[in-house]
């Protein structure tokens, strides 16, 4: 009998509806993308922009709610995959410092 992939999680992912706005570090360039879930360690989004895996990203996640602060993070490209029917990118992220 095999685990199922969520049940391997060390933290819960929960839906969620943000803003995530990232730059690479060193640049003055900034993306938009549209947050899809959320873990303690971890942002899943969907963007226009190409990511690599491992390339590194200074993140701020903005909620809808405008009562909840954002999320400012430094972030590591974990999971890249193309929505090809849409030409976008499905991007899982590592959040490594947050403030």
């Amino acid at each position: 009998m095999t685990e199922d992939h969520d049940e391997q999680r060390s933290f819960y992912r929960m839906s969620v509806d943000c803003h995530v706005e990232f730059s690479v570090p060193g640049s003055s360039d900034k993306y938009q993308g549209e947050g899809k879930n959320l873990s303690a360690t971890g942002v899943n989004f969907i963007t226009d922009y190409k990511l690599e895996e491992g390339q590194s990203l200074d993140v701020i996640i903005h909620p809808v709610i405008k009562t909840v602060e954002p999320l400012s993070a430094k972030a590591t490209v974990v999971r890249v995959a193309e929505d090809e029917p849409n030409k976008k990118y499905i991007v899982g992220i590592s959040l490594q410092e947050v403030s």
